[in-house]
């Protein structure tokens, strides 16, 4: 039996210094993301085929919430992730499903979605956000509107496919993802492992260890 949950719509818009993270709606901004995933997926990573209108769109987009850090004035796309809802298939149940253990059930309820598509364009990788509570790179600017997001519309969980060596990285920036499976060499020669993450036990964390980013992220 399908679950039927509909579409949350409760959107972000958060400005800081010279950036702005915020959901993608409108035609033009979502051109840009399927261009900048073409050219990290496609052409740099090579993991996703070309296209010849350099445009990666896949069938999970008409299930996604679409996100973006967007340069203030110039307004270009500087980054991009999407989470795609429970009512569709999650990636995990497809492309990535052996990176699942066969006894893991697969949490499909209104308070979890999948993360996927993150991605910086290249000329934007060093670019930081300065402020009251310290200096961070985009993709944390980018994890601060989705966790703001995720609070407004009660979202707690994330899944995540990941390489392994950047699921070690965000477990030290206080992400505490969890392993659903073991860590398994795919085709492309990419070490990946598929994860889950509890927006609370983040909360709790990092409240004790660093409690600077909760601020950040909470404002």
């Amino acid at each position: 039996m399908s679950i039927k949950i509909n579409m949350p719509n409760s959107s972000i818009l958060i400005r800081e210094g010279k950036f702005i993270v915020k959901n993608i709606t409108d035609s033009f901004e979502k051109i840009q993301a399927y261009y900048l995933r073409h050219r990290i997926f496609c052409q740099e990573l090579a993991w996703v085929q070309p296209s010849a209108d350099y445009l990666e769109i896949d069938r999970y987009d008409k299930n996604a919430v679409f996100f973006g850090v967007f340069d203030k004035f110039s307004h270009k796309l500087l980054a991009f992730l999407r989470l795609i809802i429970p009512e569709g298939v999650f990636m995990l149940e497809q492309e990535f499903s052996l990176l699942v253990e066969p006894n893991y059930i697969i949490r499909k309820k209104s308070d979890t979605v999948e993360v996927s598509r993150l991605c910086v364009a290249p000329e934007a990788r060093d670019k930081k956000i300065i402020g009251s509570f310290g200096i961070y790179n985009i993709s944390m600017f980018l994890y601060k509107g989705v966790y703001q997001w995720c609070i407004k519309n009660h979202v707690r969980y994330l899944y995540l496919v990941v390489e392994h060596k950047i699921y070690r990285l965000l477990r030290i920036r206080g992400f505490p993802c969890k392993m659903i499976g073991k860590p398994i060499q795919m085709d492309n020669g990419v070490v990946t492992v598929a994860a889950i993450m509890d927006w609370r036990e983040f909360e709790t964390l990092n409240t004790q260890k660093q409690p600077e980013i909760i601020k950040w992220f909470m404002i």
